[in-house]
């Protein structure tokens, strides 16, 4: 990873981007749904895989996750939205308890579930 080699190693790795399609599920082109899967999950992967080991190599270290309450509960209009901070969710819960499963007891975990923050991504999206 190219920020990797830039930066080097650090103790304590922020994912937080995020997308919105903003559109209903059978209205959302089929690459804006990837790509929406591509920055809000995926991307948690490849930092972690990037500066994990590292981490684990040190027992030192801390992993904050930026989820969104979407990604707790679904919303209508933001299938794909939801789906990839679910996932996001699930992962850094999953890596977090294998953290702790091999005595990696120095790495903290943090996972950060917002409420809609006032960016204009979510402009028209309304819970009661």
């Amino acid at each position: 990873m190219q920020v990797k080699r830039e930066v080097g190693d650090v103790s304590i790795l922020v994912n937080n981007a995020g997308i919105v399609t903003g559109k209903k599920f059978m209205d959302a082109p089929d690459s804006l749904i990837e790509k929406t899967m591509e920055v809000n999950t995926m991307a948690h992967f490849w930092t972690y895989k990037a500066f994990l080991p590292a981490m684990i190599a040190n027992n030192h270290g801390h992993l904050v996750s930026i989820a969104s309450s979407a990604g707790l509960i679904g919303v209508n209009g933001l299938a794909d939205y939801c789906a990839s901070k679910f996932a996001a969710v699930g992962f850094a819960e999953s890596v977090g308890l294998e953290l702790l499963a091999t005595g990696k007891d120095g790495i903290k975990t943090t996972i950060v579930c917002p409420y809609f923050i006032n960016t204009g991504m979510f402009d028209g999206c309304q819970t009661k």
